[in-house]
């Protein structure tokens, strides 16, 4: 068993932001670390960039990490309102993501039919004029 360091993308810091943290797992590759990181709480699922780096390390620096997570109270929060409490612990840590890489179909916005609407002048003489009928033939 090997122990990496993974570079990570958490969430639950706001909208289009991330809290760039570390995870330290054991794995048989890397590959396989990247796989367990993704899957981990608070880390971005969605995201095709989610992890950002995986390194090697050795057995020490593995435990010490531990030690580094379990000291930060972001990792242990059950409620948001804990969560507020320790945002000041993170805020050097928490970028903005990249509004050209991060566009997801569930955050944007829906186009609204209305514009379409407002350009069809069949559709507008209709909404000045309701007793015309569109399916006469």
């Amino acid at each position: 068993m090997k122990y990496f360091k993974i570079t990570v993308k958490f969430g639950h810091v706001g909208k289009s932001n991330f809290y760039k943290g570390y995870l330290y797992l054991k794995a048989e590759s890397k590959k396989d670390a990247a796989e367990k990181a993704r899957y981990c709480p608070r880390v971005k699922h969605d995201h095709k960039d989610a992890i950002l780096n995986v390194e090697e390390i050795d057995k020490d620096l593995y435990f010490e990490g531990l030690e580094e997570n379990r000291a930060i109270r972001y990792f242990s929060c059950y409620n948001v309102q804990e969560q507020r409490e320790c945002f000041c612990e993170i805020e050097d840590s928490i970028f903005k993501e990249n509004d050209v890489e991060c566009k997801h179909a569930r955050h944007s916005k829906k186009r609204s039919l209305r514009k379409n609407y407002n350009d069809d002048p069949e559709f507008d003489y209709y909404k000045h004029n309701k007793n015309f009928d569109f399916f006469v033939a």
